[in-house]
């Protein structure tokens, strides 16, 4: 059985046969990111099921946790997400519908929102971490520690030259 990414290697061989100086290596590797960063997602999104949530609300309830008295202004939650302002109020009022966080005005200033993580949100959190990190720590044992550090090295570099590339736009 070959691996999941096969039919994609097919498609690169065809193109290459077919187009004149196609980057097939370039390519190759654009479309192996892209493969890996979508398995890893439905791998997350299947743990997480199993627990009723998803991805971006349990990255939302981890933005929360890592801010100094969990607690964010939506527009800020909007951000680190990388998500319209839209989104960010149908996470939170997801979030808040299941009792994972409280919406509260904030003592300097009443027109300002803040998302407080609740003592329920961070329960849920503390019950979910545990798998997921094991799996995560399943999932990297492939690598030496070597290999990990190298991988970070290299992605690190290209996020490097995607920024720059980024800015030049």
């Amino acid at each position: 059985m070959g691996s999941s990414f096969s039919p994609i290697e097919k498609m690169l061989d065809v193109l290459a046969e077919r187009h004149t100086n196609y980057p097939v290596h370039e390519v190759l590797l654009t479309r192996l990111c892209m493969h890996i960063q979508g398995k890893l997602l439905d791998n997350r999104n299947k743990m997480l099921k199993d627990r009723g949530i998803n991805d971006t609300l349990f990255t939302a309830l981890m933005t929360l946790d890592a801010r100094e008295n969990q607690s964010i202004q939506p527009s800020e939650l909007s951000s680190a997400l990388g998500s319209s302002r839209t989104n960010a109020t149908r996470i939170a009022d997801e979030l808040e519908k299941r009792g994972w966080i409280e919406r509260k005005e904030s003592d300097n200033d009443r027109r300002c929102l803040h998302l407080h993580l609740t003592q329920k949100g961070y329960d849920f959190l503390c019950e979910v971490l545990p798998p997921q990190h094991e799996s995560l720590k399943h999932l990297w044992s492939v690598l030496t520690a070597e290999e990990q550090q190298q991988l970070e090295t290299l992605s690190r570099k290209l996020l490097g030259r995607l920024d720059e590339m980024d800015s030049k736009a």
